[in-house]
């Protein structure tokens, strides 16, 4: 069962943008729109990581994989 705190975090991601927030557009460079990425959103991958396994080095190694895994999709990603 996926914990509720994921789908805040999913929403939270999907929402980027939406508001009065200026968007990334493609001009940036991709290595800028990873940063910003990883600056919004690394803590609170980490946190629910963390809360899955109760490990801090488990939680560093799933935040990592995550952010790999963004970074090789971020053209994809509007």
């Amino acid at each position: 069962m996926v914990n509720p705190q994921f789908y805040r975090i999913l929403i939270k991601m999907s929402s980027k943008g939406k508001s009065n927030e200026p968007v990334i557009d493609g001009s940036e460079s991709k290595k800028l729109r990873y940063e910003t990425l990883v600056g919004e959103y690394y803590n609170d991958i980490f946190r629910y990581a963390y809360w899955l396994s109760k490990s801090r080095q488990i939680a560093e190694d799933l935040a990592q994989e995550t952010f790999l895994r963004a970074w090789r999709a971020l053209d994809s990603l509007e």
